[in-house]
């Protein structure tokens, strides 16, 4: 029969043209580091009704988290043009109080190409960790190398909201602990 070859063209052109198109694209086509928030006294995953994050020293608006929420996980970004990144976080303890801790990422980057559909990234290796401790307790970092795969690299461990800490030292982070009452909610292990 003389159809097969016309069928066969018509076959070949519909997988020629699926095959042209960016469905190949990762969906996470940037490297951002994922944070979670935790309560250092029971280890539970925990939401900060109210928190604030703003980027220091960013161009423009750094406001990341309006505190309209309490996620208990974060995008953290990352500044390819720097070698440090640094994030504020603003808690609320009420009456228009509040009490700011700072952590900083100490890291470099390296481009990273993807493929033809995704581009190119930036990859990140956090070298150091640095943060005050008014309402963080720790910082662990996971996995130090941030790419494009999608999953918690970062642990925020947050003082106990019920009591302030006893250590009144300034600690290894040169900070000093404070009132911790703002209001935390805590969420079931995922």
């Amino acid at each position: 029969m003389k159809l097969r070859g016309p069928f066969y063209a018509i076959v070949l052109l519909i997988l020629l043209i699926g095959g042209c198109n960016s469905e190949g694209c990762l969906n996470n086509q940037s490297a951002l580091p994922l944070a979670a928030f935790y309560s250092s006294a029971t280890g539970q995953q925990v939401g900060i009704r109210g928190m604030q994050i703003r980027g220091v020293g960013a161009p423009g608006d750094s406001l990341l988290l309006s505190g309209a929420t309490a996620p208990n996980t974060v995008y953290l970004p990352m500044r390819s043009d720097r070698n440090s990144t640094e994030w504020e976080f603003i808690i609320p303890l009420g009456d228009d109080d509040y009490v700011s801790d700072f952590i900083t990422f100490d890291y470099t980057s390296e481009p990273h190409f993807a493929s033809e559909e995704c581009g190119a990234m930036y990859f990140y290796h956090i070298d150091r960790v640095e943060w005050t401790t008014q309402f963080v307790d720790s910082v662990v970092v996971t996995d130090s190398l941030i790419t494009n795969y999608d999953m918690t690299r970062i642990k925020i461990y947050f003082h106990d909201q019920q009591q302030p800490e006893e250590d009144e030292s300034d600690g290894e982070n040169g900070g000093e602990d404070g009132d911790d009452s703002a209001e935390a909610v805590e969420e079931p292990e995922q």
